[in-house]
């Protein structure tokens, strides 16, 4: 009997970070190594191509998600404060139901998300540790890393020029060490073992000159963090930000469901979403600048997507959403013996009624505002807003105005 071993979470994110490798090795040999940051810019558009599809999926989970809301919300507001077994039974096969009545289940959007969170991994493996997975660049390095370790003492050297406080015992880790080194680091290395002969300084500043060339993204170092101190690469944890906040508001024009007050799920993703840009220009601080333009690209590529996704979503058909997903939910009953479900139609006319009433609530707010604004300008007019004339001279108004009525 053959056993099949089973790959845990960190063998299946080994396996994509390597394929990910693959198609860095190409872009770098395709762009014939001028810049690393053109090729996480090309790398980034291709990866979320790939994606691409999933994220369609994601999105039209979210549009039936919006559409159930509506009776979710019903179903737990029916059993609310009651938490007796059978009350609890009842709103779970109710609830049940909704989701059976859209042909999908709580667990919809959960595969792609799953699916999404090791492909995210990887990437964030390759990225951030670059000459491990592009031979070309790694070759950049290995003059150094020949000389260096040619020193018996060289772990000493290292620590006694105030580089590092570590020992780096393998070629990897001294790879992984000096990959995020910066000019002045570099200057410092060389500096070090200047007095061992060997021409090991002289290796050191004609590899170290091509390493931060290729690095080197408009002036920003993409193998170092941009920390706390003020320099140019500082732009890049602020556009990491920016374009983080311009994607999510792209995403939740698509879902009106975000803008339901009453809805405490609702509301709990959108303070998630508001704080996302935050935790994005924290992160892009303390992590290497490639990193950080990966996640700018990463935002751009989407918001792009998502403008046309929102177009694409805004011409679906409803109905045969419904029924697209009751025909998988039919072929998986059919398999199992059971009869066919028929498509709940009261579920495109509750989910079109919800949106007029949305449309009708914009319209009341939008109407009320203007009425406002018109009200404000009568009582300010020949005085300046807020001033103690505009107070007396809307008193005076006011009076004069309902005298007349």
């Amino acid at each position: 009997m053959i056993l099949l071993k089973v790959p845990i979470l960190g063998d299946i994110i080994d396996f994509i970070a390597l394929l990910m490798g693959y198609i860095m090795q190409a872009l770098f040999f395709i762009t014939g190594g001028f810049n690393i940051g053109l090729c996480i810019i090309l790398f980034t558009i291709i990866v979320r191509l790939i994606m691409m599809p999933m994220t369609i999926k994601q999105q039209r989970f979210s549009k039936l998600s919006s559409m159930m809301q509506p009776e979710l919300m019903a179903v737990q507001n029916k059993y609310k404060g009651k938490n007796d077994t059978a009350s609890m039974q009842k709103m779970q096969m109710e609830t049940k139901a909704v989701y059976e009545k859209y042909g999908t289940s709580p667990t919809g959007g959960c595969l792609q998300m799953f699916i999404q969170l090791p492909i995210f991994y990887g990437i964030f493996a390759v990225v951030r540790d670059i000459p491990a997975y592009v031979p070309r660049v790694k070759a950049m390095f290995e003059p150094i890393i020949t000389a260096i370790t040619g020193v018996t003492n060289y772990s000493q050297v290292l620590i006694d020029s105030g580089l590092t406080t570590s020992t780096y015992e393998t070629e990897d880790a001294l790879l992984k060490f000096l990959n995020a080194f910066s000019a002045d680091q570099w200057d410092t290395l060389q500096n070090a073992f200047a007095s061992y002969g060997n021409g090991i300084a002289d290796t050191i500043a004609q590899q170290s000159e091509k390493i931060l060339h290729v690095n080197n993204f408009f002036g920003i170092n993409l193998a170092t963090a941009p920390g706390f101190k003020l320099s140019l690469a500082l732009l890049i944890p602020l556009f990491a930000g920016l374009t983080q906040w311009l994607s999510v508001k792209l995403m939740q024009t698509n879902n009106p469901a975000n803008d339901d007050e009453n809805n405490t799920a609702a509301q709990s993703m959108k303070m998630m979403n508001t704080m996302m840009p935050i935790i994005s220009a924290v992160f892009c601080i303390s992590m290497p600048s490639g990193l950080g333009l990966y996640w700018i690209m990463g935002s751009v590529v989407q918001c792009v997507q998502q403008i046309f996704i929102n177009k694409y979503m805004d011409k679906v058909d409803v109905e045969k959403l419904i029924a697209k997903n009751m025909e998988k939910v039919n072929k998986k009953r059919a398999k199992q013996g059971l009869p066919p479900k028929k498509i709940d139609t009261s579920a495109v006319t509750n989910y079109e009624e919800s949106v007029q009433r949305k449309e009708e609530e914009i319209a009341r707010r939008g109407e009320r505002a203007k009425e406002i604004k018109e009200s404000t300008e009568y009582y300010n007019q020949n005085a300046k807003p807020g001033s103690l004339a505009s107070k007396a001279n809307m008193v005076k108004m006011y009076n004069e105005k309902n005298s007349k009525n």
